[in-house]
C-alpha cells in the first residue's frame, strides 16, 4: 500500500494499542479525515487520545481536509459523519479505507473502495514480524470493548497460526 484513510475504530485501538507505528510501516501514508480525528480526540479524558494527538503531532499520520459534500459517495444513509468522510476520502485518493464496521465496509465494496480492517493488518503486521503474536492485542480490544464477531476472533487466530480460543 501507498497510503490508507482511516476511520475511527480502527484509528482508536491501533493508537491505544501503540501500534500506530505498524500501520504506518504497512499502509506507507496514514490520511485521517478532519471529521475522523474529531471525533477520536473530542473527548480528551478518553484512552489512546493523547497518543493520537501526539502522533498527529509528530506526523506519523495526516488530517486531511473533509471532502466537499457534493462529492459523497451513494448509500451512505446510515452511517456517521466520520464513516462519510473516510469513504469518501478514500475514494477521492484512491487508497484504501481502514474500516470495521460492517454497514461501512459494504458500502464501500458497493464503491468500489478496497477495505482493510483492523484484524487485516494485525495479521500482515505479524507476516511481517512487526508484532509477535496477534491473539493477545485483540483480547486487549475485546476488554476494552471494541465488538469482534467470535467467528471472525477465530478465524483472525487461525489466519495468524494461533489457533483458536
Amino acid at each position: 500500500m501507498t497510503c490508507i484513510v482511516a476511520d475511527s475504530g480502527p484509528l482508536i485501538m491501533l493508537s491505544r494499542s501503540g501500534l500506530l507505528d505498524v500501520l504506518r510501516q504497512i499502509a506507507g501514508e496514514i490520511v485521517v479525515p478532519a471529521t475522523v480525528y474529531t471525533e477520536c480526540t473530542r473527548d480528551t479524558t478518553k484512552p489512546g487520545v493523547s497518543a493520537l494527538v501526539e502522533a498527529r503531532t509528530s506526523g506519523l499520520f495526516t488530517v486531511a481536509s473533509d471532502p466537499d459534500p457534493a462529492r459523497h459517495i451513494p448509500h451512505v444513509a446510515h452511517l456517521d459523519a466520520g464513516e462519510i468522510m473516510a469513504l469518501t476520502l478514500a475514494q477521492h485518493r484512491r487508497c484504501p479505507v481502514l474500516m470495521d464496521e460492517s454497514l461501512g465496509r459494504k458500502v464501500a465494496a458497493r464503491n468500489g473502495i478496497p477495505v482493510i480492517g483492523s484484524a487485516g493488518i494485525l495479521l500482515a503486521a505479524k507476516e511481517r514480524r512487526l508484532i509477535f503474536a496477534v491473539a493477545p492485542i485483540l483480547e486487549s480490544w475485546q476488554h476494552w470493548g471494541y465488538f469482534l464477531a467470535p467467528a471472525l476472533f477465530d478465524a483472525v487466530l487461525s489466519r495468524a497460526g494461533e489457533g483458536s480460543r
